[in-house]
């Protein structure tokens, strides 16, 4: 087996894929060494020290972190009962009338009303762009409620956004004479970090980072981001940038700005082959990016003909699972090598290796070909003739088509390896190896060739599993996991019966890498669930759940009292995760999946909106409609020469973040320079849309002692479970 080089974590899904489905399985390679500079030491927990004369130099301390006051929250939701009804109807998309109803109590007689509605409006005049309108709130509330640390917090971060740099400071400085809890100290020293830096006192942001850096493990990648930058920026401390980089994104893999200055610097430092993987990576998520197409242009034409060889796309000599017996079931059409967009590439040319005996056949001709084991054979697209040729090693060529035909290993239990695949995009899809069950059609198109795998439900499952759960430890949550895939794959079936293809390897819902990633547990996961599937529920999954991981659902026996308002949003997102979460991680500091913040440069998100609509300078960031729990579904983008709007909350992740946010659970923080935003903090909570089964929750709820049909009841509270071997329900 030859293993090149993985895409770096976040690179290999789409938006609100499962985080485990990007980290690297245990049948293949991390990257190699050309993703990583030299003087890059491991990272983790305990990460290496660095020395150095520069305020630069932070070492993670060794002690363990204080787990009670990690996890102690001192927040509250409440609301009074008037402020309460308002908050509904943002809830309901009624934004604008939640906005002026908020104003009629803006000047209550009752202090407390006109405290929280002062509160509320400054948060939403903020992402409306009325930025001095939402300072004169924030003044309003903090002066009815001098004691309340959240509205003097939120004051700290509204100056900042408005770039008044001291005055933020002294808010957060204010701060800390009204409270010395965590939830806020950290914060206040974040924002008073930010506020340093963009005022241009790198030094002194260092510094208060360093703090976070060694206390704050729900920060540790964005603070290590940041000190990068600050590296990145100071001469002396240069060459420290790519370790904190690599911290930021060992702790982070999704920190899209991260990688996009470890491309830079690798550019800088002259280094081609990395700076190729990794703008090559970037221009995979945003393809109609030009300053990326034109790196692309140009390392392309540096690296030649084998440019493709040096991305993070996983090869393989032969077959690796060789033979695994098959189940019989009811089948799935799978179309290969699909884009973001589920659309199935045209591939110019790709190899077959079976584990057996192979055989070709035609849809008139009948069986045209056989081949031994082991055999790699060739099929290309012949641009000239419009057809497509069946190639041996010595390329001859043995069978031509113009005519879908019909690939099988005709062992059953044998496996058949497709690789090498090449389109005329080589940024299209995902283009590893991948080994396969069942048969494969190939399909001649007018540009090239499309593949579908056709293969028995049960056969697919575990490799389903494979792409998510490499750390998820727990039979019962394994077997979940394996209720919810066979669930939603029989449904796509019965959904798109008669279509080419029910679903792609590159399914929002599930991702199919090749069944050389499974292990014995994931096959012994799907026969022992096998007789289980949900009726009547969105059989969907994701990686990490904090306590509000769906509407309906809270993760922890330490309930919030959570009630939704536009600044309950940015308070909850401010909040320790209790102790008792299910879905809390081992590690302390791999929190990233939980809590998470990212910033986005303005100009890029212009730039992504402008291939849609000519905005101008962005000028507001309004989320437009809520699920009740106040997940964003839409936004609006406000410019200069216009606005757009974002109707789905798969649209509002790739304009921020080109699709690599991790959920849509958050707020945002816009950067003003002026009239304009410069950047964009977003805060986020958990991964995915809310909905469906949380792997790590019910790898947490195994570990309590639930079997699999708890878990599921569980998480599908509303759903009806069929025994297909009974044909009961319940």
């Amino acid at each position: 087996m030859r293993k090149c080089f993985l895409l770096p974590a976040f690179f290999a899904a789409a938006f609100f894929a499962p985080q485990a489905a990007v980290s690297a399985p245990a049948a293949v390679s991390a990257p190699a060494s050309a993703a990583r500079p030299a003087n890059l030491q491991p990272a983790g927990e305990d990460a290496a020290k660095t020395v150095s004369k520069s305020a630069l130099a932070a070492t993670r301390v060794d002690s363990k972190l204080n787990e009670t006051v990690l996890h102690r929250s001192v927040l509250d939701y409440y609301l009074p009962a008037d402020i309460s009804a308002v908050a509904k109807k943002c809830a309901a998309g009624e934004t604008d009338e939640c906005y002026f109803s908020f104003k009629t109590f803006e000047n209550s007689p009752d202090k407390q009303i006109a405290a929280a509605a002062n509160l509320e409006l400054a948060v939403m005049s903020l992402q409306r762009g009325l930025v001095k309108q939402s300072l004169k709130y924030i003044d309003r509330a903090c002066e009815l409620n001098p004691d309340d640390p959240f509205a003097e917090l939120t004051r700290g971060w509204l100056l900042l956004s408005a770039g008044k740099y001291k005055k933020a400071r002294k808010a957060f400085q204010d701060l800390l004479y009204l409270t010395a809890d965590f939830e806020y100290v950290s914060s206040a020293k974040l924002g008073t970090a930010l506020a340093w830096y963009f005022n241009g006192k790198k030094e002194e942001a260092a510094t208060e980072l360093q703090y976070l850096y060694t206390s704050n493990p729900y920060s540790i990648s964005f603070v290590s981001y940041m000190l990068g930058r600050i590296a990145s920026e100071m001469k002396p401390s240069r060459k420290l940038a790519p370790v904190f980089l690599q911290q930021a994104l060992s702790h982070d893999e999704k920190n899209y700005a991260a990688v996009e200055l470890f491309a830079k610097l690798s550019e800088k430092e002259k280094n081609k082959l990395r700076a190729w993987q990794y703008y090559a990576t970037l221009y995979s998520l945003d393809p109609e990016n030009e300053k990326l197409a034109k790196k692309i242009a140009k390392y392309s034409k540096e690296m030649g003909d084998k440019s493709i060889d040096y991305l993070f796309y996983l090869r393989l000599e032969q077959p690796i699972v060789h033979e695994m017996v098959s189940t019989p079931s009811e089948k799935v059409k799978m179309a290969l090598y699909a884009n973001r967009e589920q659309v199935p590439q045209e591939l110019q040319s790709f190899s077959l290796m079976p584990s057996g005996t192979m055989a070709v056949t035609d849809e008139k001709l009948g069986s045209v070909l056989r081949s031994s084991s082991y055999v790699e054979k060739t099929v290309e697209f012949n641009p000239e003739t419009g057809g497509v040729d069946f190639k041996n090693a010595k390329g001859h060529v043995e069978f031509s088509a113009k005519r879908p035909f019909t690939v099988t290993v005709e062992n059953p239990n044998k496996t058949l390896l497709v690789k090498n695949a090449r389109t005329s995009n080589i940024f299209a899809a995902d283009l590893s190896d991948k080994e396969l069950k069942g048969s494969l059609l190939v399909v001649p198109t007018p540009a090239g060739i499309k593949l579908i795998n056709e293969v028995y439900a049960e056969d697919l499952i575990p490799a389903l599993l494979a792409t998510q759960v490499q750390d998820i430890t727990h039979e019962a949550a394994l077997e979940a996991l394996a209720v919810v895939f066979r669930s939603a794959l029989l449904q796509a079936a019965a959904d798109r019966q008669g279509e080419p293809y029910h679903i792609t390897d590159n399914d929002e819902h599930f991702k199919f890498k090749g069944i050389n990633l499974i292990f014995k547990t994931l096959l012994d996961a799907s026969k022992e669930s096998g007789k289980i599937r949900l009726t009547e529920a969105q059989a969907g999954a994701y990686a990490d759940c904090g306590v509000l991981a769906a509407d309906a659902l809270e993760n922890t026996a330490d309930k919030p009292g959570y009630v939704f308002s536009p600044a309950n949003v940015s308070k909850y997102i401010l909040s320790n995760p209790p102790a008792d979460l299910y879905s809390r991680p081992q590690d302390p500091t791999r929190w990233s999946g939980i809590k998470w913040m990212y910033i986005y440069d303005g100009k890029e998100i212009e730039n992504r909106i402008a291939h849609k609509h000519n905005i101008g300078k962005l000028r507001a960031v309004t989320p437009t409609s809520f699920t009740p729990k106040g997940r964003v579904l839409s936004m609006r983008f406000e410019g200069s020469k216009g606005s757009y709007e974002a109707k789905t909350p798969q649209e509002v992740a790739f304009i921020l973040s080109a699709g690599t946010m991790r959920s849509n659970l958050f707020d945002v923080v816009p950067l003003y320079k002026g009239k304009n935003i410069k950047s964009v903090l977003v805060r986020g909570y958990d991964t995915g849309l809310g909905y469906g089964l949380c792997l790590h929750g019910a790898d947490g709820l195994a570990k309590e002692g639930a079997d699999y049909m708890a878990i599921i009841k569980y998480y599908f509270p509303e759903a009806r479970i069929l025994n297909t071997t009974t044909g009961t329900i319940n």
